[in-house]
């Protein structure tokens, strides 16, 4: 299995050569663990993690865990610190060991060794490893023995595992909670261990006796170490343990607060602000009565600015949960009045804090439309602290700078007629202001355009200005301010001012800002700016992968600026002609600069179902000049009477029409596809895919309504502009247009007739989705978050491309195994929850053995399974039959589940040959039989009990 699966297929580089398979890098390894020179064993132990980071298969990592504990049972010291090094850092591959009795056994006879410090790491080594030994007594016996030693290095490492061990084993907390209440409140026992020997009680909430014992106990505790180290010690374990129960976070918040309005020490009320903030976090609804109220008290009467700040903190941590803000709704809650006293601060940190409460509480008002005032105060207040973090121009005020234009942006998300007062105001400081800052006013000023362009367009003169002296300005802020141009012109047709502009910005920039600026330009449907950057670009880049991708930019941009462009060219067919050309070109060039790394899979069919769209809206345009072009032979009248159709008395017209009702619906299912593929998509990108599908299927509906006399009103699509996004509020103003044509359909209908007025609906709907300038989603472009399956099959052939063979009536045990490999930023739109493993079988040929006289089975199979995935591994086995003898095409494909329950087919799928013979008793040597995850057949056939679950086991 793993001897196939080849380095570079996992993006990594750093193990050996670039073709090194799992094989080859476990064997130069293992010489180096042979080696007599220490420094050699030390390197290949280090590099271990990474080969389980890209061979992250049971099989490899239980061989090579096996080998490091060798080493750990016969090495010194210092190789065991490597060794506990590895287990540390591979800890979510640790549960794929499959002999962990012997894995334990070489970890655990150094235990038993003279040396304090071997006897110390192996307690730790045991720790790293209590996620797959959780209930061993021996273990357990070791770490209370080890807790008694005289060595200090010996029971520190007993705390380390002690700890880890109480988090995940019930038994040995339960057993343990009595040994450590000794130990804390002994006398004999050191005020350092008892330190950290009260760490170890947060853990130990497996069941509600015990946590309550424990809570009690370090209560307790509180009033007889009243010293600052344990204050802070105990209170943060008592805070994890409430976390863990939640029943006791209401106990827990009290207890927090009177520490924090009666215990004098600076760093017992930060601890107690830090952890009513993490409290805060993992839930506010369970807060009790008046916890709020008694934070707002204690802010409002402090006359420290940091005990204010903290404060501050936890109240904007506790705006986010929907009890605390429907609770403090009203202008005069305690809350409020804090916020409105503090807004007006001498610290503009404390005044930006209380900012965002406020902003908070105001926007879930307006989303819950439960309108309570107030927000007129907080827009003014808002606009102060503004002008005077923008005025201090002797300090950076970067970070109060943002938190007023994210508040901005809240506020005109929920408010939107505060769009043009907050673009006027941010425009006034965007001449004055340095580049640091007109970075973030540029993007804030993007933000708010994307939610209602036009408030930007009173604005445009001061952008345009800015640009023409660009000359100190960074790229960036370049590129920004050329993306608030091409949210003011969305939808509308360019001035030659401002063509000027960008073209003078494009000669005094570097490449790859301009690059950007293209990029921009696409996204908001400037395509003729687009291609005139783009083509000054593709002949100045470093490989030929990056010049076929500007080329095929170039071509698509090209493509939709003629359909734009009636000026040119007023034949509506002609210019969906010419965009098909172009588009036929893009795709090309696309496939040209895909490389094995980059596939650009998504970018080669969403260009293609684009053509295909456009072809379809040529084919329905055709088809609907033939009703003048073609007129109807003599016989449509007489074959309309014998078909009972009366529409056929149109002739061509009616069959050209119904066959683009079946073109416009296969195109839909296409983008479905494409759509269900695209799991790491923003949403903006898949409402763009969706909305192009709506397009496919408002043409069919609306060609139906005309060419079917059997025609039943469906649904009406849904376009609504509510929660879009710049990008596709023009797409769906143009659906919503050319749904009103086809709503006019309905009410010019005349029954079982084509007329010129319905072929003239038909042209301008055409007109209309293939004049809306098409903005390309972002997912076109960025991948914001990346996930991959990869997945390994056993058996394999032993010679690529062979058959596997297997004896007609016997099964074959399929097994699959799978990694999910994620990006920089995993789960940022959407989780993986579980995984569908789909296997089929299908008959190709049969063999030239098969009996013509015997009843003839379905030869073909489909099973599937969803299993979970475990610290992104997952696994699943089949049993398959082949009752005939021929060849066979085995196919597995996975798809995933996010955390909604919506399948996304992602793929991947991969396939094998298998070759069942009929005579029986020959041998299955084309099976694999050497390698990681190669199986060899059994010779005896499968045993009843086992072939009566034909399927998963």
């Amino acid at each position: 299995m793993l001897g196939n699966v080849r380095v570079n297929s996992f993006s990594e580089n750093g193990l050996g050569e670039p073709e090194q398979d799992a094989n080859s890098a476990l064997t130069e390894l293992d010489k180096g663990l042979r080696s007599g020179k220490v420094g050699e064993q030390c390197e290949a132990i280090v590099r271990f993690p990474r080969l389980f980071e890209k061979y992250p298969f049971p099989i490899l990592i239980n061989s090579s865990l096996l080998k490091l504990a060798d080493v750990f049972r016969v090495g010194n010291n210092f190789l065991r610190v490597w060794v506990l090094c590895v287990c540390q850092q591979s800890e979510k591959h640790l549960d794929k060991i499959l002999n962990v009795d012997e894995f334990v056994r070489r970890i655990f006879s150094v235990i038993h060794s003279n040396d304090p410090i071997a006897r110390a790491l192996t307690l730790r080594t045991l720790g790293s490893v209590a996620g797959i030994i959780p209930e061993r007594q021996q273990v357990h016996h070791s770490i209370r023995r080890s807790l008694d030693s005289h060595d200090a290095v010996e029971v520190e490492a007993a705390i380390s595992a002690a700890t880890q061990f109480a988090a995940q084993s019930r038994t040995f907390a339960v057993s343990m909670c009595n040994k450590f209440s000794d130990m804390i409140r002994g006398l004999s026992t050191p005020a350092p261990m008892k330190l950290q020997l009260i760490p170890i009680l947060q853990h130990m909430h497996h069941d509600t006796s015990t946590a309550a014992m424990v809570r009690e106990l370090c209560t307790d505790l509180l009033p007889s170490y009243p010293a600052r180290d344990f204050v802070l010690v105990t209170l943060n374990a008592l805070t994890q343990l409430a976390s863990a129960t939640l029943v006791d976070v209401p106990k827990q918040v009290s207890l927090l607060l009177q520490y924090l309005r009666t215990d004098p020490h600076w760093e017992v009320k930060a601890q107690a602000l830090k952890n009513l903030h993490y409290l805060a976090g993992q839930g506010a609804h369970l807060w009790p009565t008046g916890a709020v109220e008694a934070i707002v008290i204690v802010a409002m009467n402090t006359s420290h600015q940091k005990i204010l700040r903290w404060s501050l903190d936890v109240l904007l941590a506790l705006a986010k949960s929907s009890a605390t803000c429907h609770s403090q709704l009203h202008t005069r809650s305690p809350l409020m009045e804090l916020c409105h006293h503090s807004c007006y601060s001498n610290d503009p940190l404390i005044a930006s804090k209380a900012v965002r409460v406020m902003t908070r509480i105001v926007s879930y008002s307006s989303k819950e439309d439960t309108n309570v005032g107030g927000i007129n105060k907080v827009v003014d207040t808002l606009e102060s602290l503004f002008l005077l973090v923008m005025s201090d121009v002797d300090q950076d005020r970067t970070k109060e700078l943002r938190v007023c234009l994210q508040c901005a942006v809240s506020l005109c998300g929920v408010h939107q007629d505060l769009c043009p007062r907050f673009v006027d105001l941010i425009g006034s400081q965007l001449e004055m202001s340095s580049d640091m800052y007109s970075t973030f006013l540029c993007e804030a000023l993007g933000a708010i355009g994307g939610i209602q362009s036009q408030a930007l367009h009173n604005l445009l003169p001061k952008v345009l200005d800015k640009l023409r002296s660009s000359e100190t300005l960074e790229s960036h802020t370049k590129v920004m301010l050329c993306i608030l141009v091409f949210q003011s012109f969305a939808g509308y047709e360019w001035n030659i001012e401002a063509k000027r502009v960008i073209e003078g910005v494009v000669k005094k920039n570097n490449l790859w800002a301009n690059y950007r600026i293209a990029r921009s330009a696409a996204r908001y449907g400037h395509h003729a700016v687009s291609a005139s950057i783009l083509n000054q670009l593709k002949d100045r880049v470093s490989s030929e992968h990056l010049h076929f991708w500007l080329a095929a930019l170039e071509d698509l941009s090209h493509g939709e600026a003629e359909l734009i462009d009636i000026s040119k060219q007023p034949l509506l067919t002609y210019r969906l002609r010419q965009a098909i050309v172009h588009y036929n070109k893009a795709f090309a060039a696309l496939k040209a600069a895909s490389t094995p790394t980059h596939g650009l899979q998504f970018q080669c069919e969403y260009v293609r179902l684009r053509a295909e769209f456009l072809q379809c809206l040529c084919q329905l345009a055709y088809s609907c000049n033939s009703l003048c072009t073609a007129p109807p032979p003599a016989v449509a009248s007489s074959l309309a009477e014998n078909t009972r159709d009366p529409l056929q008395r149109y002739g061509h017209a009616t069959n050209q029409l119904r066959k683009c009702v079946k073109e416009f619906r296969a195109c839909a299912e296409l983008y479905w596809k494409l759509y269900q593929s695209a799991f790491d998509a923003d949403p903006a990108s898949l409402v763009n895919i969706q909305l192009l599908q709506q397009m496919c299927l408002l043409l069919a509906h609306s060609v139906e309504k005309v060419a079917q006399s059997t025609y039943q009103e469906e649904a009406p699509l849904d376009f609504s502009l509510q929660h879009s996004s710049l990008e596709t509020q023009h797409l769906i103003r143009c659906c919503q247009e050319a749904s009103a044509v086809a709503d006019r359909l309905s009410i010019d209908q005349e029954p079982n007739s084509i007329t010129h007025q319905h072929i003239d609906c038909l042209l301008r709907q055409i007109e209309i989705l293939s004049g809306s300038s098409l903005c390309l989603p972002r997912y076109f472009f960025q991948v914001l978050q990346s996930t991959s399956v990869k997945l390994a099959i056993s058996p394999q052939p032993r010679v690529l491309g062979e058959p596997i063979g297997v004896q007609s009536g016997y099964h074959l045990a399929v097994k699959v195994e799978g990694v999910i490999q994620h990006g920089k930023r995993p789960g940022l739109f959407r989780s993986i929850s579980g995984v569908v493993i789909t296997v089929s079988s299908q008959l190709q040929s049969r063999s030239g053995h098969a009996h013509a006289d015997t009843k003839p089975l379905d030869p073909s199979s489909l099973l599937t399974h969803t299993v979970a995935p475990h610290r992104d591994f997952f696994t699943a086995q089949f049993l398959l039959a082949f009752p005939t003898g021929g060849q066979y095409l085995l196919s597995v494909e996975a798809s995933v589940v996010d955390e909604r329950s919506n399948v996304w087919r992602t793929g991947p799928r991969t396939t094998l040959a298998v070759k069942s013979h009929e005579e029986m008793g020959k041998s299955t040597a084309g099976t694999s039989r050497g390698g990681f995850g190669s199986w060899p057949q059994s010779d005896k056939k499968t045993s009843p009990d086992v072939s009566t679950r034909i399927g998963l086991f």
